[in-house]
């Protein structure tokens, strides 16, 4: 089972960059639910912030690479929804994006890209040390310490900077939400909960009674997705749970 977040809004605002962003996470759900047999929370705005910025610094064989990867039809689109969303996002107190660009201290950055990463993706930009990789990772690790209230404390070793290092992008998501229908802690049940269609094991279950939306999808790779809303009248993003036919 994976738990992954979507960008909820209505059929009407869909902008092309959020249908992109939306395709970009069922298609890493649907690889990651085929290969990776585990339980998994996973960010693919994360990772498709991480690859727009790449795309914005980018050209030629790369660009058309990274736009196919990540359902990017127009790079215009890019640059004129993302500030938009992030903004959107940023107003909620339970969720919070942070982008920064780390380069070492001998790279010379394109003003045009410095000027855009920061007016379009809310990026700060920082110099670091690529020469001392373990002060480097130090600096990085303790910035996105701060950004998600200390829950990630180590996103990057010393190992992953080496001598080719020229640039590094992170992207920190801190997210603390209360359901706008909570559960409560007296109903949660021991399970089946199923792993597949014929192994199954027993787990704590939350349960609740309320209606809610719930999406289907048919087809060799059909999946359902319930929406469950945070925050008071679900105003914060909802979270969408995904389940592929046969498991949980």
């Amino acid at each position: 089972m994976s738990l992954s977040f979507f960008l909820g809004t209505s059929k009407a605002q869909i902008s092309p960059l959020t249908g992109a962003i939306n395709d970009f996470t069922k298609e890493v759900y649907l690889d990651l639910a085929a290969n990776f047999q585990r339980n998994a929370i996973i960010s693919p705005l994360s990772l498709h912030m991480a690859l727009g910025l790449t795309l914005f610094g980018s050209k030629g064989e790369t660009s058309y690479a990274i736009m196919q990867g990540i359902q990017i039809k127009n790079p215009d689109t890019l640059l004129n929804d993302y500030k938009g969303i992030i903004e959107h996002l940023s107003k909620s107190p339970e969720l919070k994006i942070a982008n920064k660009i780390y380069f070492g201290q001998d790279v010379q950055l394109d003003p045009s890209y410095e000027t855009g990463a920061l007016q379009h993706f809310n990026s700060a930009l920082g110099k670091v040390d690529l020469n001392h990789s373990q002060s480097a990772a130090d600096q990085i690790n303790n910035w996105v310490a701060h950004q998600t209230n200390n829950k990630i404390n180590n996103v990057i070793g010393s190992f992953n900077i080496t001598s080719d290092t020229r640039l590094i992008l992170i992207n920190a998501i801190h997210f603390k939400g209360i359901w706008a229908n909570p559960f409560k802690r007296s109903n949660t049940k021991d399970k089946l909960f199923y792993l597949s269609e014929t192994h199954s094991i027993r787990v704590p279950m939350m349960y609740i009674k309320e209606e809610f939306i719930m999406n289907v999808e048919v087809g060799d790779e059909g999946f359902a997705m319930l929406e469950l809303p945070y925050g008071p009248l679900g105003q914060t993003p909802r979270c969408e749970v995904l389940g592929r036919n046969g498991n949980s």
